[in-house]
């Protein structure tokens, strides 16, 4: 009888720990997200790691100038336009998720214009569903556009057109030989603009205004990064297909042009 006992809480731990190990692993890469080697070169700059880790941004800004300065200003209104946009969406109730990063990015936005809300969005036009027989000619065209795509909106825009056309190799990009939805193809590829952009920025810790961005409107644990806050944000299956387009678009991006 103590023989059986025993097996059975063996049995018992072994499955509790390999339940454990699963749900520990599923959409959570065992290595932070790199930064792109064919998206613009990380900046190595104190005045814009000023700007996005400072407590006073409006200050750090203000001794920046040029093409610089202008695409920090854009990330800077990114992270203050969330504290609006929770406001109109009413999600201005307690929560402990979302708290910390919101109160933080009050104090730093504290002394910033109130960032427009008219956000330029993809003039993609995105159907029920992608074309399932797209002219082959029109195909390359597609790819040969997001291979060039390097700017931010440039990118957002060129993988939508190809997403479009039918002309994203998606059995190749998923192992899971997933198909996305139109929604699901825009919420995706901004989730990747995210890690490519704080990369670049030398933002991705959870200190960066970029990342708080994402907690204060999606909510995570206290001392997340860009690549923990969107998985904790995603579902396990978006957070993989995130990665999969992530390291698609940079193999793609390396390799001969289509």
């Amino acid at each position: 009888m103590r023989a059986w006992v025993a097996l059975i809480i063996l049995l018992v731990l072994a499955a509790w720990v390999l339940q454990d190990t699963r749900q520990s692993t599923v959409g959570a890469p065992s290595v932070p997200i790199s930064e792109s080697s064919v998206a613009a070169a990380a900046v190595d700059s104190p005045g814009a790691f000023a700007v996005l880790h400072g407590d006073d941004p409006a200050a750090a800004l203000q001794r920046l100038s040029g093409p610089e300065a202008r695409r920090l200003r854009e990330q800077i209104d990114s992270a203050c336009r969330s504290l609006a946009i929770l406001e109109l969406d009413g999600r201005t109730e307690p929560d402990p998720r979302r708290d910390p990063a919101r109160q933080e990015l009050s104090r730093r936005c504290a002394d910033m214009p109130v960032p427009s809300m008219d956000v330029r969005t993809s003039e993609t036009p995105l159907p029920s569903e992608p074309d399932e027989r797209p002219d082959p000619a029109t195909v390359r065209q597609a790819l040969a556009q997001l291979y060039h795509a390097v700017k931010p909106q440039d990118l957002v825009d060129a993988w939508l057109e190809a997403y479009r056309l039918g002309a994203l190799p998606q059995a190749q990009i998923f192992a899971d030989r997933r198909l996305l939805l139109p929604g699901e193809a825009e919420q995706l590829i901004r989730v990747v603009l995210d890690w490519r952009e704080c990369a670049q920025w030398n933002a991705c810790d959870g200190d960066s205004l970029m990342t708080l961005r994402v907690c204060a409107l999606h909510g995570c644990e206290p001392g997340s990064d860009m690549r923990a806050a969107w998985h904790q944000a995603l579902a396990p299956r978006d957070m993989e297909s995130a990665l999969a387009i992530h390291a698609w678009l940079d193999r793609f991006q390396q390799g001969p042009p289509p």
